[in-house]
């Protein structure tokens, strides 16, 4: 299959399972690992194939798999890519912003941010106010969550799951996936207050609980910049444990000796849209089949215990379960039950 194939990206998009992802990847022209690899930013062993996709590090960093093992549990590297998601939606009204108003100040917050673009203050708030307030705030953040998703699949075959999370914001432009989606350690976001993350870590930890990733990233065209491609830029995530070594890494395909990923034109890309796609295949929850949807729920909203804006949850259904974090629902449940709704008794025991 030749890099630019009109189905490219949509085999891409839609691969959930590991023999998906190994079907695209055998039509590609890719180069072993063992024929060639990134050692540092100027030592290579083996020599670059022009047209040939090659196993770049994430980060560019040959000793990453250290840092990218950092996660402790499954669910937290996905919750870090939902607060990415919503930083990408942030930080695309912020750029609007911009575009009308160049001198606007920045949020001073990302609850500011979030109150000052998207209209509604913080998710359990909106459970305190008056009746017609509240439907009205309810309503804008019901619309905001359906920019930010995460999609869990099964597939009963190979007994794989998959995770998905699919943003429609900002977007990165295929030539700089390779310095923002795809760095480690490397961060845009510590002169703005009103974003969440800073150290440029976080969700990279879900690459070592997946067999394989698959990124995929287009520019918002409203903010788009004059020279940067209107394409969408993709890639495939995956660990490499070098012959002889006791120090596997997590690598990329790469289509250019810099690092920049494959990039698939902007006719093909129409049907994406914006934003970023990340999708984790064979990923490892460590737990049995049938409690994952039910852990996911609980654990996202436990994790996101008051998020700055609610996203959509897929577990193994085609349904949206509203995600809006454990302080939404607890202020929900005393509203609707009364201040001692939360109240606990305990039934008195003897002392012996």
């Amino acid at each position: 299959m030749p890099l630019d194939a009109p189905d490219l990206l949509k085999r891409v998009t839609n691969a959930r399972s590991t023999a998906q992802v190994d079907a695209i990847m055998s039509g590609l022209p890719i180069v072993p690992p063992e024929q060639y690899q990134w050692l540092s930013e100027t030592d290579r062993t083996g020599t670059w194939k022009p047209g040939h996709l090659h196993w770049v590090p994430v980060g560019r960093d040959r000793g990453n798999g250290g840092r990218i093992k950092l996660a402790g549990e499954p669910m937290n590297p996905l919750a870090e890519r939902l607060v990415n998601g919503m930083e990408a939606l942030i930080e695309l009204a912020r750029m609007r912003e911009l575009l009308t108003n160049s001198s606007a100040p920045m949020p001073a917050s990302p609850r500011e941010a979030v109150l000052r673009y998207f209209g509604f203050p913080r998710l359990d708030q909106i459970e305190r106010l008056d009746d017609d307030e509240r439907k009205a705030k309810s309503a804008m953040a019901d619309k905001v969550r359906k920019s930010l998703s995460i999609k869990l699949d099964f597939e009963k075959k190979a007994k794989e799951f998959a995770v998905t999370v699919r943003d429609h914001g900002m977007g990165q432009a295929p030539e700089n996936i390779h310095k923002t989606l795809l760095s480690l350690g490397r961060t845009e976001k510590a002169d703005k207050p009103y974003l969440i993350g800073v150290f440029g870590q976080g969700g990279s930890s879900a690459f070592s609980i997946a067999k394989y990733s698959v990124v995929v990233s287009r520019r918002a065209q409203e903010i788009r910049k004059g020279n940067e491609a209107a394409g969408a830029g993709w890639t495939i995530v995956r660990e490499i444990q070098p012959k002889g070594r006791r120090d596997p890494y997590y690598a990329y395909l790469a289509a250019t000796e810099d690092g920049r990923v494959p990039v698939v034109d902007a006719a093909h890309a129409e049907k994406f849209g914006q934003g970023a796609h990340f999708c984790h295949i064979a990923y490892d929850f460590g737990a049995s089949e049938s409690s994952i949807a039910r852990l996911m729920y609980q654990s996202l909203n436990h994790v996101l215990f008051n998020p700055v804006m609610p996203y959509e949850l897929y577990a193994l259904k085609e349904t949206a379960d509203p995600m809006k974090g454990t302080a939404q629902r607890l202020a929900q449940r005393v509203r609707r039950f009364g201040s001692t709704a939360l109240d606990k008794s305990f039934t008195q025991l003897p002392v012996v």
